[in-house]
């Protein structure tokens, strides 16, 4: 995954996958692992990167990573989801894990929730002890939740003094610290997740929320090796430049609207052409056994 920008395409209807057999040179396949067995089975066949993610897990969806809670307290019944306990976390991602296996991706997303970095951070904790107590063919990613921090980050008035760095409370402080979490728990390999936001005016409903040169810069200092969401004809250049694999989010290739705009253009296959410049991404990685 190191040293090169690669596409990926995510899928989850087989009717897309089958439109990627006429395109050439070198990208990647993301599904998420709720897929159908036919599709997962068929995306190995590709000679291509395959990639699973854990689906999208938003903090308002009563997901199954949280469970209902209930306490008489003032003469009432209190009734709320909360985070679920360590053994029902434990034995999601046991399950999730171990589907993973029957397909033999290349890489895996760790679990996360969007807009909850240190939850996140918490799954990313227990997946990273799951991967490790069997052998596995595939190589775990984990996903640090960077958008809650930069887009909802409240700017505070800071002392002058040389003491202080120059990024003092601001959200590069917040999320060094938390990028540096993911390394000490032993991830070599880490995406950026979150960076979407919600837009009603869009087709899609989703939005990227950085502009190229906000990207630009993120990317300078984060080094991340994923950018999830971040596959877009206006960041090609950034995105190669930085070295990353990125995807597209929100099915957005598929998208009607979409394929009405490009209608005279195969923008996949320009887009593969355009990554094809960096150097070849054949896998060189070497996976665990």
């Amino acid at each position: 995954m190191n040293n090169h920008f690669l596409p990926v395409f995510s899928l989850d209807w087989i009717k897309r996958l089958e439109q990627l057999n006429t395109l050439e040179g070198d990208y990647g396949i993301l599904a998420p692992f709720s897929c159908y067995d036919k599709l997962l089975d068929k995306i190995r066949n590709f000679d291509q990167p395959f990639l699973i993610d854990s689906g999208v897990f938003e903090k308002h969806n009563k997901s199954l990573y949280y469970q209902l809670n209930c306490e008489f307290k003032h003469e009432q019944w209190i009734r709320k989801f909360n985070l679920a306990s360590e053994n029902k976390l434990r034995k999601i991602i046991h399950n999730y894990l171990k589907r993973c296996n029957s397909f033999s991706p290349d890489f895996v997303f760790a679990p996360d929730i969007i807009g909850e970095p240190l939850i996140s951070l918490y799954l990313a904790r227990l997946s990273w002890d799951e991967y490790w107590k069997e052998h596995r063919n595939y190589h775990l990613i984990g996903v640090v939740q960077m958008g809650a921090i930069l887009y909802n980050w409240k700017e505070k008035s800071v002392p002058s003094q040389d003491s202080f760095l120059p990024y003092y409370n601001s959200p590069k402080s917040y999320l060094s610290s938390l990028i540096s979490e993911y390394k000490n728990i032993g991830y070599k390999y880490l995406a950026l997740g979150g960076l979407l936001k919600l837009d009603k005016r869009k087709r899609t409903h989703l939005k990227f929320g950085l502009s190229v040169q906000e990207l630009d810069n993120l990317l300078a200092w984060s080094r991340p090796d994923f950018v999830l969401g971040g596959l877009a004809l206006s960041r090609l250049e950034v995105l190669k430049k930085h070295k990353v694999w990125a995807d597209s989010a929100g099915w957005f290739w598929w998208n009607s609207c979409y394929e009405k705009r490009f209608k005279n253009r195969n923008v996949l296959q320009e887009i593969i052409n355009f990554a094809s410049h960096s150097s070849s991404i054949k896998q060189n990685s070497t996976f665990l056994l």
